[in-house]
């Protein structure tokens, strides 16, 4: 599985981007000195999931020709990349992936993994706006949708993060999705995000980058 989610995340995003693939039920091993004290006092799968995102990390840098480093966490939990990159990191329970290009190609990025499993409907109207809402009545499956549009807000949101430095919640970004692709609008700025997502493997990938 792991070449497959690779190599879609590779076509989903293009050659710019460096792309790094490992599992979270491995070990909490292949961290750095810096990037330890973060997770010092968390629970056992929250460290699982913490390094194999480093490890997948590296391994995207690898793919770009990149010196491994290390890749602290911010006070929002988010990787802070050396300087000349741009990421993102992105887990579930069977797989975790890394995006990395280089800040002369692309200004931000962000990514998403979820399980191809139907969203509770009790979450539909903390996740979706009205409009969305309605678009997913048109769909053959409502509530895999449903998790898709929760995907690609997740994807979003990492996406403008290191732009804006704002934590926002689901309902500040609309969506519009057509086929396999998505544009995004923060109600707030108007600022708008496009991106792609992908449903293989059972997994749904999700990606925007600028």
């Amino acid at each position: 599985m792991k070449q497959e989610i690779k190599a879609a995340l590779q076509d989903m995003l293009g050659p710019t981007f460096g792309i790094g693939v490992t599992d979270p039920r491995d070990p909490a091993e292949g961290l750095w000195p810096t990037e330890a004290p973060a997770i010092a006092r968390a629970v056992e799968k929250r460290q699982r999931d913490f390094a194999a995102g480093r490890r997948a990390a590296r391994e995207a840098m690898a793919v770009l020709n990149i010196a491994p480093t290390a890749i602290p966490q911010g006070e929002q939990r988010e990787p802070i990349w050396p300087q000349g990159l741009i990421g993102s990191i992105s887990h579930c329970a069977t797989c975790c992936i890394a995006a990395i290009a280089k800040s002369s190609d692309h200004r931000s990025v962000g990514i998403d993994i979820e399980p191809a499993t139907p969203l509770d409907t009790d979450l539909n109207r903390m996740i979706c706006q009205s409009s969305e809402q309605d678009w997913l009545t048109t769909q053959p499956d409502p509530q895999l949708a449903a998790k898709t549009i929760f995907s690609v807000k997740e994807a979003v949101y990492k996406a403008q993060f290191p732009l804006t430095r704002e934590v926002i919640g689901f309902h500040a970004v609309t969506t519009a999705i057509t086929d396999t692709k998505f544009t995004a609008t923060i109600t707030k700025t108007g600022q708008q995000f496009s991106g792609s997502f992908l449903i293989t493997q059972g997994l749904i990938l999700s990606q925007s980058h600028v």
